[in-house]
């Protein structure tokens, strides 16, 4: 299994904002205000389950979201992550854009039920049991999930 490195994770969500600066229609903001939480990256790195490659996407997915590890579009980051993660070994994501925004919609009200907030989460998130936001990360995923690049 081919697992992703720091660099890649901060070089995606460097992509969206670099995009933002070149699309009005792509929102990026927080930069000045806040910096990435590259210790955070580290280690959702570090702690990267072995495991399946949908339990290793469904760790990456839910934990980039919950870290709030960058400045915006952690959300966007996570599935993009997910996405090279899959294509790196093999698989892809199938979904239309109102599936994915669906699954952004009905991220926060299960990780406010989850967590009772939707602020940034601490890195305990990495090794918590699995709850009904990872299963609700994980069923997107197992739903969307094919074979090939």
């Amino acid at each position: 299994m081919r697992y992703l490195e720091v660099e890649q994770i901060i070089r995606i969500n460097e992509k969206i904002y670099q995009r933002s600066l070149n699309d009005p229609r792509v929102e990026y903001s927080g930069r000045n205000d806040y910096t990435t939480s590259t210790h955070k990256i580290e280690r959702l790195v570090e702690l990267a389950p072995k495991g399946t490659i949908l339990e290793v996407a469904t760790y990456f997915l839910k934990n980039i979201i919950l870290l709030q590890a960058f400045p915006n579009a952690n959300h966007r980051t996570a599935m993009l992550v997910v996405e090279q993660f899959l294509k790196n070994n093999k698989k892809r994501l199938r979904y239309s854009k109102e599936e994915v925004v669906e699954f952004h919609r009905s991220s926060f009200s299960i990780q406010s039920r989850a967590y009772g907030t939707l602020e940034a989460r601490g890195i305990g998130v990495l090794t918590e049991k699995r709850n009904e936001f990872y299963e609700h990360c994980r069923k997107y995923l197992e739903d969307h999930l094919t074979e090939g690049n």
